[in-house]
C-alpha cells in the first residue's frame, strides 16, 4: 500500500466531508468510537461551510491541516487549529485527527500524526487533544509520539446513559 502524507487542498472537501459521514455512521454501531458526535447529521451545506472554515483559517496560518491517501483515496485527516485568537492563548493549537475504517492499524495515523506535529513548529507551542479514555489504541498513538495526559474529566462525554471519561492530553513544542 503506498501511503502520502501531504497538506490538505481545496478539492479535498468532497472526499472529508463523505468520510465524516462514514464516521458517523461507525460511531452509531460503536457506542465508544471515539469521535464526538453532533445532536443530528450535519447537512451537506454545514460540512461544506465547516470545510470552508479550515481552509481560510490554514492559510490565514491559524491551522494546519494534513491528509492521508492510500490506495488513490483520502482515508485519514489531522487538523490543528489555534485555540483562540486572544494573545494569552494563541500559542496553542487543538488536534483533531481520524483514520477511515480498514486504513487503521497500519501506522497511517503515526505518520499522518508526525507530520502534523511537524507542521506545527513554528505556529504553535502546544498542542493539546481531548481523546476517550476508552480509545486505548488512540492514547497509545499519542504517548507514543509524546503527548502527555494533564487530566481527566469524569464522564465527560454522555452516550445514552453511559457516560465516558475524558482524558487531555499536550505535547509542548518548545
Amino acid at each position: 500500500m503506498n501511503v502520502v502524507i501531504r497538506e490538505l487542498r481545496w478539492d479535498d472537501a468532497d472526499a472529508l466531508i463523505s468520510n465524516y459521514y462514514s464516521l458517523l455512521d461507525e460511531a452509531k454501531e460503536d457506542p465508544l468510537f471515539g469521535i464526538t458526535q453532533p445532536p443530528q447529521r450535519p447537512d451537506l451545506p454545514s460540512e461544506y461551510r465547516w470545510f470552508s472554515e479550515l481552509y481560510a483559517a490554514v492559510l490565514r496560518w491559524d491551522a494546519v491541516a494534513y491528509v492521508a491517501e492510500a490506495d488513490g483515496r483520502v482515508v485519514g485527516m489531522a487538523e490543528v487549529r489555534r485555540r483562540a485568537t486572544r494573545v494569552e492563548f494563541s500559542h496553542i493549537g487543538v488536534l483533531g485527527m481520524y483514520v477511515v475504517k480498514g486504513y487503521r492499524g497500519k501506522g497511517i495515523g503515526k505518520a499522518l500524526l508526525r507530520k502534523t506535529i511537524e507542521g506545527c513548529r513554528g505556529k504553535f507551542e502546544i498542542i493539546v487533544l481531548e481523546v476517550l479514555a476508552t480509545n486505548t489504541v488512540a492514547k497509545r498513538l499519542y504517548q507514543g509520539m509524546g503527548f502527555r495526559t494533564y487530566g481527566v474529566l469524569p464522564g465527560g462525554v454522555k452516550r445514552a446513559d453511559r457516560y465516558i471519561d475524558v482524558e487531555l492530553m499536550y505535547l509542548r513544542l518548545v
